[in-house]
C-alpha cells in the first residue's frame, strides 16, 4: 500500500509540475514580420555625402561628419543598416564613392592618359644623302 501510496504523489507531483509549466508558461506570440521602411533618395544622398566627406578629410570623425545633417549617430546607424539590407543601394553607395575618388585623387588624375588631339603633321620631303644625286635613276 505505501508503493501505491508514493507512486501516487509522484505522479500527483509529477502532473503538478506539467500543470504548472503549461499554465505559467508564455506561449510564443505571432508577431507580424514588418519590413523595414524603404531609404529615402534624401537619406540615401546624406548618407554618401556623409562618407565622401570623410573620404576628403580622414581625420574627420562620423560624429562631426554628421553633425552639419543635424541627425542623431543612432538615426545614422539605423540608416546605414537599412542600406546595407539592400545590395541595390550599398552598389550606389559604392559606385558614388568611387566616382569622387576618381574625380577627386591627385593620383587617379596624374595617371589618366590625356585625352589624343587630332594634329596634322607637316609634310616632310626628304633631302638627299650624301653621294647621291637628288635625280633618280630609276626608268
Amino acid at each position: 500500500m505505501t508503493r501505491r501510496l508514493r507512486f501516487l504523489f509522484l505522479l500527483l507531483a509529477v502532473l503538478t509540475l506539467g500543470v504548472g509549466v503549461f499554465v505559467f508558461h508564455p506561449q510564443a506570440e505571432e508577431v507580424e514580420s514588418t519590413e523595414p521602411p524603404p531609404v529615402s533618395e534624401s537619406d540615401l544622398q546624406m548618407y554618401i555625402k556623409v562618407y565622401t566627406a570623410m573620404q576628403d578629410d580622414h581625420d574627420l570623425t562620423i560624429e562631426e561628419a554628421i553633425k552639419p545633417y543635424d541627425v542623431s549617430l543612432d538615426d545614422f546607424r539605423q540608416t546605414e543598416r537599412h542600406i546595407q539590407n539592400e545590395p541595390r543601394l550599398v552598389e550606389r553607395v559604392r559606385q558614388a564613392l568611387l566616382d569622387h575618388v576618381k574625380d577627386h585623387s591627385v593620383f587617379a588624375q596624374s595617371v589618366t592618359p590625356p585625352a589624343p588631339t587630332a594634329t596634322v603633321a607637316p609634310h616632310r620631303t626628304r633631302s638627299p644623302k650624301k653621294g647621291h644625286s637628288e635625280k633618280s635613276t630609276h626608268k
